[in-house]
């Protein structure tokens, strides 16, 4: 099971901030964390969501639903930062 971690709206949205899940690919990672949310399925899915994999961004060329993930990976989703 991949560990999930959602930080800032997205935790806010889905209720909780870390689980468990039980998925083969980043896609149904994705899809059993919306679960029936179709807002949170919305954030998760949009190019400017950050995607960290093991300690490692993501850029959006490896962020595709068939990438496939290990049982040990960690996953985690975030609202896209700004600042000056």
């Amino acid at each position: 099971m991949a560990k999930v971690l959602l930080f800032g709206a997205l935790g806010d949205l889905a209720g909780w901030s870390e689980r468990d899940i039980a998925a083969d690919t980043l896609g149904e990672l994705r899809g059993a964390v919306a679960g029936d949310d179709a807002r949170l399925a919305g954030r998760l899915a949009h190019a400017s969501t950050l995607v960290i994999l093991n300690d490692a961004l993501l850029p959006a060329s490896q962020r595709r639903d068939d990438r496939t993930l290990a049982p040990a990976d960690e996953v985690a989703f975030g609202s896209p930062v700004s600042g000056g």
